[in-house]
């Protein structure tokens, strides 16, 4: 069976626990352990989103199309010569081969396999991307925060860092896949990053800006931004993106996944560096905060930023790391509740939907919350049809108003009001029963 043939028969699954079952029977093969590698390693990028025409010949082999895909990811070959090169890549492999091939430079095997998918069947074998996250405000996790802190705008966008090595400069969502802005990001976070001695990650959330300089709603924005994960964003909308940045964190404390430098070290550094840049105008800026000295303080900046129309704020502790994980000295305060869900599967729709998707099945990652999801333009509706099994594990964010606790009546809770909200391609994990609140 080829490596097309594999990523077909996952594809074909509906269900995840089967995807699971045949990652499981063909984890022997290397070839499908190396494509597996090549695609979903946060750490691996080939540069180019856009696939170029090509006449696939044949002739080679697809351990030497994966072996020659390193000149693109080590960037080798870039530019016209990086396109040039995987059109040579794609055009001397047979057919099926360079439809693989194209999938791994999308980062995307469109199998309804990630690597959470990955991972459950062959632990550990896809390195994870380290992500600070912040815990949900309650009673018990607001005690965690001391003052004097930092109340910062929770920022409405997509999650985002730049990594910047040198003249190096890798753009990537909160799993590290790549975002391509047609390099309207590059020289700018180039110039900023050479405040820094060494090697940095700019962590941070993109947002869009309309011609006025006013950050546009974040269900329109980020459909602009999802283009440059796609690959299809026009120069127009890459001009639109701006960066709220809110750390910056030595890249090699990042990969170790936690920091040197308390918050307020890595904060103070971040706006001097800002405000040294000596360019008027910057795609970028420091995340809107103010310092309070109080949690009466901190709710009413909450309040403040909730009238003028934002989400809500994160408050962060003067001595918190950058880590990986959902610390306890960043607390989240918002009015309306989100999670990420896992799409696990779907009723089939009735009545004037026969035939389509009537709702997405969705789950958290540990299976103890789960929820029927709907809400869907009837573009969207068809859209979902058609991609159904390529969406399943995939991740969808959900809006709604309580959870509901099953009280004994199942293992399982549910959620009140339930309602799509976006598909999550910066995200290939769920949130755990424990995040949703």
């Amino acid at each position: 069976m080829s490596i097309l043939q594999i990523l077909e028969a996952i594809e074909g699954q509906s269900a995840r626990t089967a995807k699971i079952a045949l990652i499981e029977q063909n984890k022997g093969n290397k070839l499908f352990l190396d494509v597996l590698q090549a695609a979903l390693n946060p750490y691996t990028n080939y540069h180019i989103r856009k696939i170029p025409d090509y006449e696939p010949k044949g002739g080679k082999t697809l351990d030497w199309a994966l072996a020659e895909l390193k000149k693109l990811s080590d960037r080798e070959l870039t530019g016209h010569a990086g396109i040039e090169h995987l059109r040579n890549i794609l055009s001397s492999v047979s057919a099926a081969d360079a439809v693989v091939v194209s999938r791994i430079i999308g980062k995307d095997l469109r199998c309804g396999a990630g690597d959470g998918t990955t991972n459950v069947a062959i632990p550990g074998f896809i390195p994870t991307y380290p992500c600070l996250l912040a815990r949900p405000y309650d009673e018990k996790n607001i005690k965690n925060i001391t003052y004097p802190a930092y109340s910062q705008l929770k920022a409405d966008g997509l999650r985002a860092n730049a990594i910047v090595d040198g003249h190096k400069v890798t753009l990537c969502g909160r799993s590290g896949r790549e975002i391509d802005l047609l390099g309207y990001m590059e020289k700018a976070m180039i110039q900023l990053a050479s405040e820094f001695p060494w090697p940095v990650v700019f962590d941070g959330e993109f947002v869009v800006a309309d011609e006025s300089g006013k950050v546009i709603d974040r269900k329109t924005g980020n459909g602009i931004i999802n283009k440059a994960i796609k690959g299809t964003i026009s120069e127009g909308e890459a001009k639109m993106i701006r960066f709220q940045i809110w750390d910056a964190i030595p890249l090699a404390e990042f990969k170790d996944g936690k920091s040197v430098d308390t918050y307020k070290e890595r904060f103070e550094r971040l706006i001097q560096a800002v405000d040294g840049d000596p360019e008027n105008w910057k795609p970028y800026w420091v995340i809107p905060y103010k310092t309070v000295g109080s949690l009466e303080e901190a709710v009413a900046h909450f309040e403040q930023l909730l009238a003028e129309g934002h989400e809500g704020t994160i408050l962060k502790n003067y001595c918190a790391l950058w880590e990986d994980s959902r610390s306890k000295h960043l607390v989240k305060m918002k009015s309306e509740k989100t999670c990420d869900l896992e799409i696990i599967g779907y009723n089939p729709g009735e009545g004037k939907f026969l035939g389509q998707v009537g709702s997405l099945i969705c789950a958290s990652s540990d299976r103890l919350v789960e929820v029927s999801i709907s809400g869907f333009s009837d573009a969207l509706r068809l859209d979902i049809t058609k991609r159904i099994k390529e969406l399943v594990g995939t991740i969808v964010e959900v809006m709604y108003n309580e959870r509901i606790s099953s009280k004994g009546k199942s293992t399982v809770d549910s959620l009140f009001l339930p309602r799509f909200n976006c598909f999550r391609d910066d995200k290939f994990v769920a949130d755990s029963t424990n995040e949703i609140k």
